[in-house]
């Protein structure tokens, strides 16, 4: 495990406390669709849901 993950007092944006790992099902066409798109804007799916989220829940922190 990294140092950052295990040090809780980390001065990064996000800390291991501002992150939340979870499971979701998704329908399978809107997993390519999200997917794809992260790909051609050269992001991992992970921070393109986060975007699609903070758009939605009108959310303008960029972190």
């Amino acid at each position: 495990m990294s140092e950052a993950m295990t040090n809780e007092n980390s001065t990064d944006d996000e800390s291991p406390a501002d992150i939340v790992r979870t499971s979701v099902e998704v329908d399978r066409q809107i997993w390519r669709q999200v997917r794809a798109e992260a790909v051609g804007e050269g992001k991992n799916v992970s921070d393109k849901l986060e975007e699609i989220l903070r758009e939605y829940f009108g959310d303008d922190d960029d972190t």
